[in-house]
């Protein structure tokens, strides 16, 4: 069974549709900020093609963007997840979701033949962040996880990182009516701890217990 990748509900990092209108891609200047969208990437089976705004996306592109952005979450990690990892991760989509911010380039087609008006298709540049987010239904309520918050160092500062944080939050409550959503964060990142009390997040005292797997030989 084949696999396709596609990235589908794109927004702009302000929570902004994108809109496939000339207009909405006035003649940008040569200090112009890059065209950041955020997007749910999903897999599909037998080559079949998701609802609503979507765009393929080659498999390549999400492993190697994801081989760049992890290293810089942990210096244990000097690789990111293999591409049946990741398709692993994207089948059990009621629980797992995983968002790209992207840098796209735009392309304005003036009207040929019997076309009327101009036209606009859009083309994926480079994956700039990603975020996962885990969701689980329980007995008495739906909680979520934020991980893996992570955006290359020469995009951020622009609004990314937030951007991928709201549209988590949005899926989280607003979609999957999760009532908790937690993150963990180690003490010296303090420029992502602002960030993450500025959208509402608390510090809590939780005690977490963690058990890490023996190492066999």
């Amino acid at each position: 069974m084949s696999v396709s990748f596609f990235v589908v509900d794109p927004l702009y990092t302000d929570g902004a549709d994108l809109l496939l209108s000339p207009d909405a891609f006035p003649e940008s200047k040569p200090d112009a900020k890059p065209l950041v969208v955020i997007w749910r990437l999903v897999a599909t089976y037998d080559s079949r093609a998701p609802q609503g705004l979507y765009l393929p996306i080659d498999k390549t592109m999400v492993v190697d963007a994801l081989s760049v952005l992890f290293p810089q979450l942990s210096t244990s990690s000097s690789t990111g997840p293999s591409l049946e990892r990741i398709e692993s991760c994207l089948a059990r989509q009621e629980t797992f979701t995983l968002l790209l911010a992207t840098e796209i380039t735009p392309h304005i087609h003036l009207p040929t033949g019997e076309a009327s008006t101009p036209r606009v298709t859009i083309k994926i540049a480079n994956i700039v962040g990603c975020l996962t987010l885990i969701t689980l239904q329980l007995l008495m309520k739906c909680r979520a996880h934020i991980e893996d918050l992570v955006v290359l160092d020469e995009y951020r500062g622009q609004g990314i990182g937030r951007g991928l944080m709201q549209r988590a939050l949005n899926e989280a409550v607003e979609v999957r009516d999760c009532a908790l959503v937690d993150l963990t964060s180690r003490p010296d990142r303090a420029q992502a701890r602002a960030l993450y009390e500025s959208l509402g997040f608390t510090l809590r005292e939780t005690g977490v217990f963690r058990y890490n797997r023996p190492t066999v030989g």
